[in-house]
């Protein structure tokens, strides 16, 4: 996992070791897509949430 992830990211990828492997199989641009969708985010719930929405784009679309 790379250091430069939101905690928020991080910790919904190693709840889901599969999302996690699709993550890290994306090419690095789609992977700082996630990251600064994450990452912009203001508030921590709406964080959580992205990083939760993440899992479940990452699920769908492989």
């Amino acid at each position: 996992m790379s250091p430069d992830l939101p905690p928020e990211l991080a910790d919904a990828l190693a709840a889901a070791p599969d999302a996690a492997a699709l993550f890290e199989a994306l090419p690095p641009s789609h992977q700082r897509e996630y990251t600064k969708w994450v990452d912009e985010a203001k508030k921590p719930e709406t964080r959580v949430s992205r990083a939760g929405k993440t899992v479940t784009r990452l699920r769908e679309t492989h």
